[in-house]
């Protein structure tokens, strides 16, 4: 083990878009380590399977990643299979997403075949009453056009009544009862198969692989305990009622359960056994006003590894959300609610905040989705480690209403992940992958030809990130790679965290150094803490010894703040990088 560095991987959110990410993480691995692993959505699927191969090093992980990514390249669409009565709402889904929008009117007219029968002979009633060969041909446009109209408001109608059955997503992720048994497992049957195989675990011996499994680390690898864990896998969820995210696998309390019937439409047999064995252990759980005992959500280390990734990719209308209960200990009768948690990359997409430290002993790298420039056609991998090339944000094209929809939700929710992207201390561990409008997201039918296109791309970020060249590794240099510039450099990067971070604290201490004020005067904060320490209607019930000691410690903080003059942090002294960061104080989740 020796011979391997150590290092953190995040990777971000992207539906299909996600297949640029194995072999980033296969050349990766025969650099480094993976220690701390993170995603979202679908980044959230490759955190849970490259901790497995992590898991497995030893026995060959990386190896089965290499086999397991290999069937999706013939199989992707294979993942995304309907609710069977949401069957005919997918295939005009699909149709929609191919752009054959003969084929979607098609299937719309036939999904609400009696309103569209209804429509055309609506249409059909003026001809018929003033007859003659112009009537007619206005009559069967008409005919046509009613006929469609109605069949498109009986679509609305069927999803609007069927949506919330499944959950918002048309795909529940495990299989359902149909009459035919697909060749390919769905989503979750399939992603838990990939985790137990790539950990190298029998599933015919043991239950699926758990985030215990995880923190203790795998045969003859990296060896951790419970508090200090060999591989710490985090993704992140959205609970939609609360309108906040979460990390998994911590919930934060007990107050959450699950049904096991509906689990088993999200995943296989086996996983929800698992999830009901630890959490009945000496819990009777509670039971909801139907009478089906609601079950208590495993604890972290007892839960299955392939739920943290569930749970961050529910995609709206796609991927059914994941349905918890939760008491409601805000109301006197404390009654038990039904709360949905969907896709992860609602409030988080790219959470490269993960394992952060101000001082890190180690590289945490990020892998970023971002949108193919025309004005740039050769850029397709980058990875920023010049100081001061300029870099921003890239900027996409809004060329219609329904790309302009589209920035107004992704500028909600993606902001302040982007803005670490160009951030001094994260940027320059940040591989930028552009993909092209037919290259991933939603893209679910890509042929194999493009599949390796985005495999490719991600084993080129990862060369960047592990500063090793293709051309040594027998990759076919290209006038495209060529232009993989700048491989990482860690102690370049520890040198502008360490300036980021003095920066930062410089500007935070001195605003308070001024609002906490000198000796005793009065009306300052010194003096307003030291007289209301004595006796606080708040956390009164700690010691009076200790609450000088924060006051005291704090004291002695300001006054040596008071020496820092004059601020270093002043763009003449050309040690400040840019763009400014900012120091607050903000929620875990």
């Amino acid at each position: 083990m020796s011979a391997f560095k150590e290092c953190d991987i995040i990777m971000k959110g992207g539906i299909t878009s996600g297949m640029v990410y194995p072999k980033a993480i296969k050349t990766l691995s025969e650099s480094y380590i993976f220690r701390c692993i993170g995603g979202t959505s679908a980044g959230a699927v490759v955190a849970v399977v490259t901790a497995a191969a992590e898991y497995g090093r030893h026995s060959g992980g990386y190896q089965r990643l290499d086999d397991v990514t290999a069937a999706l390249r013939t199989n992707l669409i294979d993942l995304f299979q309907p609710d069977p009565r949401a069957r005919r709402l997918f295939d005009v889904f699909k149709a929609v997403l191919d752009k054959k929008y003969g084929t979607m009117l098609l299937r719309i007219a036939l999904l609400g075949l009696p309103w569209t029968v209804l429509g055309i002979a609506l249409g059909l009633i003026p001809p018929v009453l003033i007859g003659g060969i112009g009537a007619w041909l206005m009559g069967l446009v008409g005919a046509f056009f009613l006929g469609i109209v109605f069949a498109i408001v009986a679509t609305v109608v069927t999803l609007r009544r069927l949506l919330p059955q499944l959950d918002y997503g048309l795909c529940p992720g495990s299989r359902v009862e149909s009459r035919e048994k697909p060749a390919f497992p769905p989503l979750s049957d399939w992603l838990t198969d990939a985790i137990d195989t790539i950990a190298g675990l029998d599933k015919t011996k043991r239950g699926p692989l758990l985030i215990r499994d995880l923190k203790v680390g795998g045969p003859g690898g990296l060896n951790g305990d419970l508090l200090h864990p060999a591989i710490d896998l985090r993704t992140v969820t959205t609970n939609l009622n609360m309108r906040r995210p979460y990390t998994l696998p911590n919930m934060g309390d007990r107050n959450y359960y699950f049904k096991a019937s509906e689990f088993r439409r999200l995943f296989p047999q086996r996983v929800v056994d698992q999830m009901v064995s630890a959490s009945l252990d000496g819990d009777d759980g509670q039971r909801s006003d139907g009478g089906e005992i609601l079950i208590p959500f495993p604890r972290a280390d007892d839960l299955p590894v392939v739920v943290t990734a569930r749970m961050s990719l529910s995609f709206p209308f796609l991927i059914a959300a994941v349905p918890l209960y939760r008491i409601d200990h805000t109301i006197p009768s404390k009654p038990i609610q039904r709360l949905l948690f969907s896709d992860g990359g609602l409030s988080s997409n790219f959470p490269i905040h993960f394992f952060d430290s101000l001082f890190p002993t180690r590289p945490t790298f990020g892998i970023s989705l971002d949108e193919f420039s025309e004005y740039k056609p050769t850029r397709r991998v980058y990875l920023p480690m010049p100081a001061r090339d300029g870099q921003e944000i890239s900027m996409g094209q809004i060329p219609g209403v329904a790309a302009f929809v589209m920035a107004l939700v992704n500028a909600a929710k993606d902001w302040q992940d982007q803005l670490r992207t160009v951030l001094p201390g994260y940027r320059e561990r940040v591989a930028h992958v552009f993909l092209k409008s037919d290259e991933g997201g939603l893209n679910l039918n890509m042929p194999p030809e493009r599949i390796d296109t985005l495999l490719d791309l991600g084993e080129r970020a990862g060369h960047l990130m592990a500063a090793s060249s293709a051309t040594e590794r027998g990759i076919a240099s290209t006038t495209t790679q060529d232009k993989d510039r700048y491989p990482f450099d860690f102690d370049d990067h520890r040198w502008r965290r360490f300036l980021t971070a003095y920066m930062t604290l410089e500007e935070a201490l001195l605003e308070a150094s001024a609002s906490w004020g000198e000796d005793d005067a009065e009306g300052t904060f010194r003096h307003f803490i030291k007289d209301y320490l004595k006796d606080p209607a708040s956390y009164g019930g700690s010691s009076l010894a200790n609450r000088q000691k924060v006051f005291d410690r704090v004291d002695a903080l300001m006054t040596l703040v008071r020496g820092w003059n004059p601020p270093l942090r002043d763009p003449k002294n050309r040690l400040s990088p840019k763009p400014d960061g900012l120091l607050r104080i903000t929620p875990r989740y």
